[in-house]
């Protein structure tokens, strides 16, 4: 079943991604990555990154796929019963034009009593994005598999 809440702008759907969507998934997410992580030596290639949509965008989480023009354009991974946004990434040709602050919107709908993420250190761009939405930093870690150093940023209602 595909929705399409009034806020999405730039979008023609968002929609639960299916198992045939992984390698949509996999191949944005790392142009989306590369784009957002340019100081990078070498992305992973492909596979890691489909490796990675089968292990971790799967229940609990939920999974929508933005699709503007039939063409995959957004997705995010969150896991509503923890109020965790685990991924949100916005094709490079895509960004700026307002389909991150709407999928965020969609995320405050989904967990109105507030919600967290993990967002790269290093990446400032996203930093400055969720703290215009009101998201506060609330410490460093790192993250469990890469050991890149990350920000735990909170939303409250």
């Amino acid at each position: 079943m595909e929705s399409t809440p009034p806020n999405l702008a730039g979008l023609s759907a968002l929609r639960p991604a299916t198992g045939s969507d992984a390698p949509l998934l996999a191949a944005l997410w790392r142009r989306a990555w590369a784009s957002a992580n340019p100081l990078v030596a070498e992305v992973a290639p492909l596979t890691h990154w489909l490796e990675r949509v089968h292990a971790e965008f799967c229940p609990p989480c939920l999974t929508l796929l933005g699709v503007h023009d039939g063409t995959a354009t957004a997705f995010m991974v969150l896991d509503v019963e923890a109020a965790h946004l685990h991924q949100l990434f916005v094709d490079p040709g895509a960004q700026g034009t307002g389909i991150g602050a709407a999928l965020v919107a969609h995320v405050c709908a989904l967990c109105p009593q507030g919600w967290s993420l993990h967002v790269a250190s290093t990446n400032l761009r996203a930093r400055r994005f969720y703290a215009r939405y009101g998201l506060q930093e609330h410490g460093h870690n790192r993250h469990p598999i890469t050991g890149r150093e990350r920000v735990l940023c909170r939303w409250q209602a």
